[in-house]
């Protein structure tokens, strides 16, 4: 069994779908595998989805902390982010963070536990952010910092949930860079 191309499997079948709606069995025939093959290599289903989320975070979750953490001011960083988010061709079904995240009452613990792990690096990024916004001058924004940070990491969710339901991409950017025309305000 290759575990690599397991995992693409489960990955592509949890980003298309609801990670919930997909059956080991599903993911067992995708990739053309026993399911004693799979509890094996992953133990349980809790602990693929657990490695299927760590490839996702490696793989795509890593390039929205590269953004956040390239220090590049606020303007440029918040236009990568609208660009991420409204056009970045992966993110035509969704974001597999957020829909496991939207559902982590059906995953395991494992899982959970790690969704719970991600979402408080994102906010701690999305902080760290603005904080070093508001210390350069650039976010001058009476809002608090960790106010800010949901703010900003919810409406790069509604941008990239609206994708998956197949909003228009210039209107979701449209909106999206309203949005976000907040942090930019004295």
């Amino acid at each position: 069994m290759n575990a690599d191309k397991v995992l693409d499997v489960a990955m592509t079948a949890y980003w298309h779908s609801d990670p919930a709606d997909v059956s080991v069995n599903a993911i067992c025939q995708l990739a053309g595998i026993s399911k004693p093959s799979l509890y094996r290599e992953f133990g349980s289903e809790d602990g693929l989805s657990h490695a299927v989320l760590d490839r996702y975070a490696d793989q795509v979750l890593s390039e929205m902390f590269a953004i956040l953490q390239a220090g590049k001011g606020l303007r440029q960083t918040l236009d990568a982010l609208v660009d991420f988010a409204s056009d970045d061709p992966r993110m035509e079904t969704g974001c597999l963070f957020y829909k496991m995240r939207a559902g982590k009452h059906r995953l395991g613990p494992e899982t959970r536990a790690r969704v719970e792990e991600i979402d408080a690096a994102g906010q701690a990024a999305y902080a760290a952010f603005l904080q070093s916004a508001r210390d350069t001058g650039d976010w001058q924004g009476g809002l608090p910092v960790e106010a800010g940070a949901k703010y900003l990491s919810e409406q790069i969710a509604l941008a990239i949930t609206q994708r998956a339901s197949g909003e228009d991409k210039a209107r979701i950017r449209e909106l999206l860079t309203l949005a976000l025309s907040v942090f930019e305000r004295g």
